[in-house]
């Protein structure tokens, strides 16, 4: 992990508050952005931003959603949390050193970007490591946790970066944490969201999804 908030730091020094810092160098941010927010309702929500590097989904929020909401950003990079703090005063920022240092619960939990990167040589810990920490995030959501990764669909993967296999994830998500989720790569080739729902309650007889939280409803497995 050290190896990692290394790389952050000195990507900082070079490009400053700029997608740049955080590896998004094409410009694409609003589309993870509005993948990891869909299904966020319109009214008053708080949201824990996990990895929120330079808060730049802050500045989605504030462009998208009208209502009052409360955000929270933790990162492991200290220099992240200092800029952050200076841009968003009124906001809260966390220097954690683990996802146990997330204690408190949030509407929403979403993560972009920070699964990208091995966190160790073994892809099997790696691994465990990950969905440890989707098991925590998940525990501290109210409504649902939503996050990206890299897909394992593609020609080259660079050294150092975690592509996840998408029915792996998928299973370990259905047998552990909810049966309800969504899983979309409509948005880009080598990407994809996962969004996954606490509120598993089943109206009868229809057999749909409660939609309490949400504009979604999910007939018979399939969506409508």
């Amino acid at each position: 992990m050290d190896n990692i908030i290394k790389q952050y730091k000195n990507s900082f020094a070079e490009h400053g508050n700029s997608p740049n810092s955080v590896f998004w160098p094409k410009g694409r941010q609003a589309e993870r952005f509005k993948a990891l927010t869909q299904y966020i309702a319109k009214e008053n929500f708080s949201v824990l931003d996990f990895g929120c590097g330079l808060a730049h989904l802050r500045n989605y929020l504030n462009d998208h959603f009208s209502v009052q909401n409360i955000y929270t950003g933790a990162d492991i990079v200290d220099d992240f949390i200092q800029e952050n703090k200076k841009n968003f005063p009124k906001d809260t920022f966390a220097l954690i050193q683990s996802h146990k240092d997330i204690s408190e619960e949030y509407d929403y939990i979403v993560s972009s970007g920070a699964f990208n990167m091995l966190y160790t040589d073994n892809i099997e810990s790696h691994k465990e490591i990950i969905f440890d920490i989707l098991s925590h995030l998940f525990s501290k959501s109210k409504i649902y946790l939503s996050i990206n990764f890299m897909t394992d669909a593609v020609d080259f993967i660079q050294p150092g970066a975690y592509h996840q296999n998408i029915p792996e994830l998928y299973d370990f998500i259905t047998k552990n944490l909810s049966k309800r989720v969504v899983i979309d790569q409509s948005y880009m080739p080598y990407e994809y969201t996962v969004t996954i729902f606490k509120n598993q309650n089943i109206l009868r007889p229809e057999n749909i999804y409660s939609n309490e939280e949400t504009n979604l409803y999910i007939i018979n497995g399939s969506m409508e």
